[in-house]
Protein backbone atom coordinates (compact mmCIF):
# COMPACT_ATOMS: atom_id res chain seq x y z
CA UNK A 1 0.00 0.00 0.00
CA UNK A 2 2.79 2.10 1.05
CA UNK A 3 4.36 1.76 -2.62
CA UNK A 4 1.15 2.91 -4.34
CA UNK A 5 0.99 6.08 -2.44
CA UNK A 6 4.67 6.94 -3.46
CA UNK A 7 3.95 6.59 -6.50
CA UNK A 8 0.54 8.34 -7.11
CA UNK A 9 2.40 11.16 -5.08
CA UNK A 10 5.38 11.03 -8.03
CA UNK A 11 2.78 11.49 -10.76
CA UNK A 12 0.83 13.97 -9.54
CA UNK A 13 2.06 17.24 -10.84
CA UNK A 14 1.89 15.55 -14.11
CA UNK A 15 -1.21 16.36 -15.62
CA UNK A 16 -0.66 19.91 -14.87
CA UNK A 17 2.26 19.79 -16.98
CA UNK A 18 0.24 17.79 -19.86
CA UNK A 19 -2.90 20.58 -19.66
CA UNK A 20 0.15 23.39 -20.24
CA UNK A 21 1.04 21.28 -23.06
CA UNK A 22 -2.23 20.54 -24.60
CA UNK A 23 -4.30 24.08 -23.64
CA UNK A 24 -2.66 25.95 -26.45
CA UNK A 25 -4.10 23.73 -28.89
CA UNK A 26 -7.69 23.37 -27.88
CA UNK A 27 -7.79 27.31 -27.59
CA UNK A 28 -6.72 27.67 -31.09
CA UNK A 29 -9.18 24.78 -32.35
CA UNK A 30 -12.19 26.73 -30.14
CA UNK A 31 -11.00 30.23 -31.51
CA UNK A 32 -10.59 28.48 -34.74
CA UNK A 33 -14.55 27.60 -34.92
CA UNK A 34 -15.96 30.47 -33.42
CA UNK A 35 -14.10 32.31 -35.97
CA UNK A 36 -15.30 30.30 -39.02
CA UNK A 37 -18.69 30.52 -37.48
CA UNK A 38 -18.57 34.15 -37.69
CA UNK A 39 -16.77 34.18 -41.16
CA UNK A 40 -19.69 31.89 -42.30
CA UNK A 41 -22.55 34.29 -40.60
CA UNK A 42 -21.06 36.97 -42.22
CA UNK A 43 -21.04 35.32 -45.71
CA UNK A 44 -24.31 34.69 -45.65
CA UNK A 45 -25.21 37.98 -44.75
CA UNK A 46 -23.59 38.95 -48.05
CA UNK A 47 -25.10 36.48 -49.95
CA UNK A 48 -28.99 37.72 -48.80
CA UNK A 49 -27.88 41.05 -49.90
CA UNK A 50 -26.68 40.03 -53.32
CA UNK A 51 -29.91 38.44 -53.79
CA UNK A 52 -32.07 41.82 -52.72
CA UNK A 53 -29.50 43.74 -54.99
CA UNK A 54 -30.58 41.29 -57.63
CA UNK A 55 -34.17 41.44 -56.87
CA UNK A 56 -34.15 45.35 -56.98
CA UNK A 57 -32.02 45.39 -61.10
CA UNK A 58 -34.82 42.77 -61.72
CA UNK A 59 -37.59 45.20 -60.80
CA UNK A 60 -36.30 48.19 -62.04
CA UNK A 61 -37.88 47.90 -65.77
CA UNK A 62 -41.87 47.71 -64.13
CA UNK A 63 -43.64 51.08 -63.28
CA UNK A 64 -43.47 50.25 -59.54
CA UNK A 65 -39.88 49.73 -59.34
CA UNK A 66 -37.90 52.85 -58.05
CA UNK A 67 -35.12 51.06 -56.08
CA UNK A 68 -31.28 51.85 -56.13
CA UNK A 69 -29.26 48.52 -56.59
CA UNK A 70 -26.51 49.74 -54.32
CA UNK A 71 -28.53 51.18 -50.99
CA UNK A 72 -30.72 48.02 -51.22
CA UNK A 73 -27.48 45.85 -50.84
CA UNK A 74 -26.10 48.14 -48.27
CA UNK A 75 -29.33 47.76 -46.46
CA UNK A 76 -29.33 44.19 -46.41
CA UNK A 77 -25.98 43.77 -45.52
CA UNK A 78 -26.11 45.72 -41.89
CA UNK A 79 -24.70 45.49 -39.83
CA UNK A 80 -21.77 44.38 -41.93
CA UNK A 81 -19.85 47.02 -44.76
CA UNK A 82 -19.76 46.17 -48.11
CA UNK A 83 -16.22 46.59 -49.16
CA UNK A 84 -16.73 47.72 -52.94
CA UNK A 85 -19.67 49.32 -55.20
CA UNK A 86 -21.71 46.12 -56.80
CA UNK A 87 -21.52 45.81 -60.79
CA UNK A 88 -24.83 45.21 -62.14
CA UNK A 89 -24.59 42.85 -65.81
CA UNK A 90 -27.42 42.86 -67.83
CA UNK A 91 -29.83 45.93 -67.47
CA UNK A 92 -33.51 45.18 -66.99
CA UNK A 93 -35.62 46.85 -69.26
CA UNK A 94 -39.35 46.31 -70.84
CA UNK A 95 -37.86 44.21 -73.90
CA UNK A 96 -35.62 42.41 -71.46
CA UNK A 97 -37.87 40.65 -69.58
CA UNK A 98 -37.21 36.54 -69.21
CA UNK A 99 -33.15 37.71 -69.18
CA UNK A 100 -30.96 37.43 -66.23
CA UNK A 101 -29.55 40.32 -64.29
CA UNK A 102 -26.34 40.15 -62.16
CA UNK A 103 -25.20 41.60 -59.17
CA UNK A 104 -21.80 41.11 -58.03
CA UNK A 105 -18.89 42.50 -56.01
CA UNK A 106 -15.46 41.48 -54.55
CA UNK A 107 -15.74 41.39 -50.54
CA UNK A 108 -12.44 40.99 -47.88
CA UNK A 109 -13.59 38.69 -45.00
CA UNK A 110 -10.81 39.07 -42.11
CA UNK A 111 -10.04 35.79 -40.10
CA UNK A 112 -8.37 36.69 -36.53
CA UNK A 113 -7.43 33.22 -34.60
CA UNK A 114 -4.51 33.96 -31.45
CA UNK A 115 -2.10 31.87 -31.80
CA UNK A 116 -2.30 31.85 -35.89
CA UNK A 117 -2.39 35.30 -37.18
CA UNK A 118 -4.70 37.44 -38.90
CA UNK A 119 -5.79 36.22 -42.46
CA UNK A 120 -7.76 38.16 -45.15
CA UNK A 121 -9.88 36.17 -47.87
CA UNK A 122 -11.31 37.75 -50.57
CA UNK A 123 -14.55 36.43 -52.07
CA UNK A 124 -16.53 37.49 -54.93
CA UNK A 125 -20.13 38.13 -53.48
CA UNK A 126 -22.95 37.40 -56.38
CA UNK A 127 -26.55 36.62 -57.38
CA UNK A 128 -28.79 36.34 -60.30
CA UNK A 129 -32.37 37.44 -60.29
CA UNK A 130 -34.64 36.69 -63.67
CA UNK A 131 -36.07 40.05 -65.21
CA UNK A 132 -39.16 40.53 -64.61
Amino acid sequence: MKSFRGRAGGERGAVAVEFALILPVLLMILMGTIEFGRVYSQFQVYNGAAREGARCAAVQATDFGDCVVQTEIEQAAQPYDVAQTASVAGACTDESVGTNVRVSWLQDFDINIPFWGDVTLDRTIEATFRCE
